[in-house]
């Protein structure tokens, strides 16, 4: 699919990363994602909606419609929110509608498939990366934290789904179910992470958007994308008392050429390092800043060694 899912995770993050930081910092702070279970949350919820404080003075109710709706529709309307959102995008921008229900297969990381394998790390990426933000903000909303992660990748990926099947009706794309294959593997990634803390520390999914080409529709730009798995030294307590702590040891894989018939179709592997400046942003005070960089690298901050597949 060439109009990678990426959109989709980039409007959640803008929604949501708040909510995202808000639980992360609770977790620096020694505060379990369990410490303040379902029902006490929703006691809470029902003592500020009546207006009534623990003293049980009379306050007045100053919020809003989606304040005083239930954790249960908020995730509804959600999740209705992001597939409307595709959908609309989809109608405009990607021919949704132009034919009847149709498949395609785009292959996979092969070089004479359609784009050598960068929309299917655009697919998990997204799925990943949404997942994990919406864990965030269904844990805000008061769920305990295997509900929240199990209803965000659920979540996730079905929006995910209603993405391919407006694909599958458009003339220019199809359903693949390569994508579907990645999509999956980007929500459990997102369970794995959840549920292994000290996984979730050392390891970063990461997509590095710079301007090697001119600029051809930012969520699709496979060949201006890099797609990397981070190992971040700050995540292992040897190295909490060294400078090494700042250090982030990258790999990953991009292509070239796919969508231009004038350019030869490139593959690579890469290696680098570089700054941790998520750790950097964090510490400085700019947590959600630092937040969202455990997902987006900053431009050009990795110098990188590569290898040519082909």
């Amino acid at each position: 699919m060439k109009k990678t899912a990426t959109i989709t995770a980039l409007i959640i993050f803008g929604l949501s990363y708040p909510e995202m930081v808000m639980s992360s910092s609770a977790k620096s702070n020694g505060i379990s994602d369990n410490s303040v279970s379902e029902s006490q949350f929703e006691v809470a919820q029902e003592s500020k909606t009546s207006g009534l404080s623990h003293g049980g003075s009379v306050q007045i109710d100053d919020q809003g419609w989606w304040d005083t709706q239930s954790k249960e529709k908020k995730m509804l309307y959600t999740n209705l929110t992001a597939a409307t959102a595709i959908g609309v995008w989809g109608l405009a921008t990607w021919d949704y509608g132009s034919a009847g229900f149709h498949s395609s297969d785009e292959g996979g990381f092969e070089y004479d498939s359609k784009y050598g394998g960068a929309d299917k790390l655009g697919h998990f990426w997204a799925t990943y990366a949404f997942s994990d933000a919406l864990t965030g903000l269904y844990k805000d909303w008061g769920y305990d934290s295997r509900k929240a992660n199990t209803y965000a990748a659920l979540s996730s990926w079905t929006v995910q789904m209603f993405m391919e099947l407006g694909d599958a009706t458009s003339e220019t794309q199809g359903f693949d179910w390569g994508d579907i294959a990645m999509n999956t593997a980007g929500a459990l990634t997102s369970v794995l992470m959840e549920q292994y803390p000290e996984l979730d520390r050392k390891i970063d999914l990461r997509v590095e958007y710079i301007f090697n080409v001119s600029v051809n529709g930012f969520f699709d730009d496979y060949s201006n994308h890099f797609y990397s798995m981070v190992l971040k030294l700050d995540g292992f307590d040897v190295f909490e008392n060294t400078f090494l702590k700042w250090v982030e040891l990258s790999g990953g894989y991009y292509t070239r050429g796919y969508e231009d018939d004038n350019e030869e179709n490139v593959r690579s592997l890469y290696a680098g390092v570089s700054i941790n400046f998520s750790r950097l942003f964090s510490q400085n005070g700019y947590k959600k800043t630092g937040k969202v960089l455990e997902y987006l690298q900053i431009p050009y901050s990795v110098p990188k060694i590569s290898h040519d597949l082909d």
